[in-house]
């Protein structure tokens, strides 16, 4: 199951990594109460005030950094005091309500919540090693082990209002950290009964064409972007979307495309400069000569024309052998198109676009694998072709391939496989992906209802009074 959203109590448990860094936290101001009392609290559910205050400290820096200090002034401190108890009770609410329905993580689910757990913990404990053998290399005369130990009394006290030994905070840990894993996954579950009507869908399907007609008549160059961004995205995040309006000008082109492995030699590079620096030379001396209608310069011009071929020799041959291997590959690919093989499917096999076929970091795109990928000759856009592309492909007809060109240090052959069809994208053609936008929006809205109520159960017990004393004592101060 992959995690939606980035659980205040993940962060909370996460921010414990930096504290190991520290010889020690900020001085307590609330020295009168217990650090590890609940200060919200619903069932067997709560959060301590030491939990809670180590989340204020952890986020409070960030707030700062974007200009919303919240030690700014009461109010200000009032707000950030609110917004983490909202939070909190969130999920703890959620947490409660989850072993009421009886939840229960799938096997699934439990293995992943495992995996990513312990290695979360492994981390923690290789960072708290980490300075424990520092430590112990500063001063051999206190064993290591009592270094580690103090480090976990040090941060389990400070996340928790308790000093614990290594095997207790490891407990804690996986405890917190399956309730956050029980939040997102008891809201998969109930959230899986929220699903978007047909004038829901109908409704976003209007309001984005009006937007996107207006924005590609006014801009059709951005449409480049915004398709395939769509086309290789879509799913990965809230703000990929489909597009419903396309301009006119579009059309869809398949690329096969090899290049040279490794890099040319520094001696190549230095070459290729003393060319260039006795281009430069020659022309001046050439110029200095017709101007005096003299020959004085005529043995230094033969020199250097001299010098001038043998680095065009040896850079020739240098180069010759850098890209044979990729000339070899791509003459093979235009010899099977020759032959009459499809170019899709030479595409797919000799093709090094990662965009296309996938890679390390990429799975590729299907609609480039089996559509094409956009190209205008009447636009330019941001991360379009080069103008060495957009010429070659505008001496195609539709159905024909290029030959072999080189551009940007690569080998490539583009073939014309179709015009984008150009107006209004019909709502049925891209209904299921609007579903899905519109099942985010919905899921949001009923689940936070959900929430709301579930926080007007009488037995949820939040301590304001201790809360508004939590970074009351750095109000005013200059940071």
């Amino acid at each position: 199951m992959k995690r939606k959203y980035r659980i205040v109590i993940c962060l909370l448990l996460a921010a414990c990594f930096t504290l190991a860094a520290c010889s020690g936290g900020k001085k307590k101001s609330l020295s009168s109460f217990d650090p590890s009392d609940p200060v919200i609290s619903i069932g067997d559910q709560e959060v301590s005030l030491a939990a809670y205050k180590a989340l204020f400290e952890s986020y409070l820096p960030y707030m700062q950094y974007y200009g919303q200090d919240p030690l700014e002034s009461a109010s200000a401190l009032e707000s950030y005091q609110d917004w983490l108890v909202d939070e909190l009770t969130n999920d703890l609410v959620t947490v409660y309500q989850a072993g009421e329905a009886g939840f229960s993580l799938s096997a699934e689910q439990e293995k992943e919540f495992s995996e990513q757990t312990e290695a979360e913990l492994s981390e923690l404990y290789d960072r708290l090693m980490k300075i424990a053998e520092q430590n112990y290399s500063d001063d051999p005369s206190i064993p290591l082990e009592t270094y580690f130990d103090g480090l976990v009394n040090q941060e389990s006290e400070y996340y928790t209002g308790t000093a614990m030994s290594w095997e207790d905070y490891r407990a804690h840990y996986l405890n917190e950290a399956k309730k956050a894993y029980i939040v997102n996954a008891y809201r998969d579950s109930v959230c899986g009964e929220f699903i978007p009507s047909e004038e829901d869908i109908t409704n976003w399907y209007d309001a984005a064409h009006e937007n996107d007609k207006a924005n590609y008549l006014d801009s059709p160059e951005k449409y480049k972007m915004d398709e395939e961004d769509f086309e290789i995205n879509f799913g990965k995040g809230d703000s990929i979307l489909p597009v419903t309006y396309v301009p006119a000008g579009y059309s869809r082109m398949m690329h096969i495309v090899v290049s040279p492995k490794g890099e040319l030699s520094d001696e190549y590079k230095a070459k290729l400069k003393r060319m260039e620096e006795i281009k430069t030379e020659y022309s001046e001396l050439s110029f200095d000569d017709a101007v005096e209608g003299t020959n004085k310069h005529a043995a230094q011009l033969d020199k250097l024309l001299a010098e001038y071929k043998l680095l065009k020799q040896a850079t020739e041959g240098e180069y010759s052998s850098f890209v044979e291997e990729a000339y070899e590959k791509i003459k093979n690919a235009y010899g099977e198109l020759v032959s009459g093989a499809d170019f899709a499917d030479v595409m797919l096999r000799y093709t090094e676009d990662e965009r296309v076929v996938g890679g390390e970091d990429s799975e590729g795109c299907e609609a480039f694998r089996t559509k094409g990928e956009l190209i205008s000759v009447q636009y330019n856009g941001y991360g379009d072709w080069s103008e060495t592309v957009k010429t070659e492909f505008s001496k195609l007809k539709m159905g024909e391939y290029s030959g072999i060109f080189m551009d940007g240090g690569s080998y490539h052959i583009i073939c014309y496989v179709s015009d984008e069809a150009s107006g209004d994208v019909p709502l049925e053609q891209i209904h299921d992906y609007i579903k899905e936008v519109c099942m985010v929006g919905v899921q949001n809205s009923q689940w936070n209802q959900l929430v709301s109520e579930w926080k007007k159960d009488p037995d949820l017990k939040i301590d304001h009074d201790i809360i508004r004393l939590v970074g009351a004592d750095g109000l005013g101060k200059d940071e």
